[in-house]
């Protein structure tokens, strides 16, 4: 049999091979331990292996377990935790240990109650003493919120638990949802619409000489839609990066996150996919979005009355989005316009 200062000196080598081991947390099986090659080879190998996990397990630095197909393992606990374990009683450790165990989902107190098989008065003793320690913090979950939860103090909710950004304390939180929807909706509005200069900003007139081009006066910005082609509407990930850097939101937020966001607004017609399925563009220009935030709210998908159509509206240079951008020789022109030969097809017979 080894002795007593050869088991403590392995232990202890055998716990740090443990934790600096990249899967550290996993549960280890006598063969996993063997293979770290820190017990000795030889005929009483599994006999000092056995001596050196008892020595943590005395230390509260393993936590023996029974899995699933009934076989013993251990798993390692931080000496930051064995020391908490030390200082506490069999129940408190315990209660602690199925606490542990539950990592940042938490757990319910009728299953650390069914977990310890402890009076639920000796059980609520041990939870105070622990909260009171600061080992432990009471936690809500937003899909069971009349459980009481517990979980380790120094860890933070998983997004199952606290339900991710959209959560406030439990509760949803409407109000900021509606913020960060409204600044995605103008920061892709923004990025749709092209932004005619002043300068550029001439109508052409009659007067008595002929035709001449008259400044119109400075008022409210004028926009156009960007050519058919345009590769630059924002992608998931750009607007990602650009609500996390605005200071809008107290929390980083992953681009699933912003992805439903999008998805609502697809949904409430403010903004399209395109058809590469990354980038979105804002069916309304970035004075229309602005005027609209300030006003009354339509009503959703309300009908609008039918204004009948005109030579005008029913041909398709009346309808075209880049009509204004439309000229010959242009990139954008009648010549390589292919609306023109289908229309005249389905509507002249020619």
């Amino acid at each position: 049999m080894a002795s007593a200062g050869s088991v403590a000196e392995l232990a202890s080598q055998l716990y740090d091979a443990c934790a600096e081991h990249p899967d550290s947390d996993r549960a280890w099986y006598q063969g996993a331990l063997l293979d770290l090659n820190i017990i000795p080879k030889g005929p009483n190998e599994i006999e000092l292996l056995l001596q050196c996990t008892q020595s943590l397990v005395d230390q509260k630095l393993f936590r023996l377990l029974e899995t699933q197909n009934k076989r013993l393992a251990w798993r390692i606990v931080s000496r930051e935790d064995a020391e908490k374990l030390s200082n506490l009683n069999p129940d408190e450790s315990l209660v602690f240990s199925v606490i542990h165990s539950s990592a940042r989902v938490g757990i319910w107190t009728r299953n650390i109650q069914t977990r310890t098989g402890l009076h639920k008065t000796i059980m609520d003793r041990c939870i105070k003493s622990l909260e009171s320690k600061n080992y432990i913090k009471a936690v809500q979950n937003v899909k069971f919120p009349s459980r009481k939860m517990y979980m380790l103090a120094g860890l933070a909710p998983s997004e199952d638990v606290t339900g991710g950004a959209w959560f406030t304390d439990g509760a949803l939180d409407s109000t900021f949802i509606s913020s960060v929807a409204d600044y995605l909706e103008y920061t892709i509005s923004d990025k749709s619409w092209y932004k005619v200069p002043e300068h550029g900003r001439n109508k052409r007139v009659k007067t008595a000489s002929g035709k001449a081009d008259v400044k119109l006066e400075s008022g409210e910005p004028s926009y156009l839609p960007h050519p058919p082609n345009y590769p630059d509407y924002p992608t998931v990930q750009e607007l990602t990066n650009i609500v996390n850097s605005s200071g809008l939101t107290p929390v980083q937020l992953s681009e699933d996150k912003v992805l439903q966001l999008l998805n609502l607004l697809v949904f409430d017609h403010k903004i399209t996919a395109m058809p590469d399925g990354n980038s979105y563009k804002a069916l309304k220009n970035p004075q229309m979005v602005k005027q609209k935030k300030q006003g009354e709210p339509d009503l959703p998908h309300k009908p609008v009355k039918s204004l009948g159509e005109n030579g005008m509206t029913e041909g398709p240079c009346g309808r075209c989005p880049s009509f204004r951008l439309c000229s010959p020789g242009a990139a954008i022109s009648p010549e390589t316009c292919e609306y023109f030969d289908p229309w005249m097809q389905n509507v002249l017979g020619f």
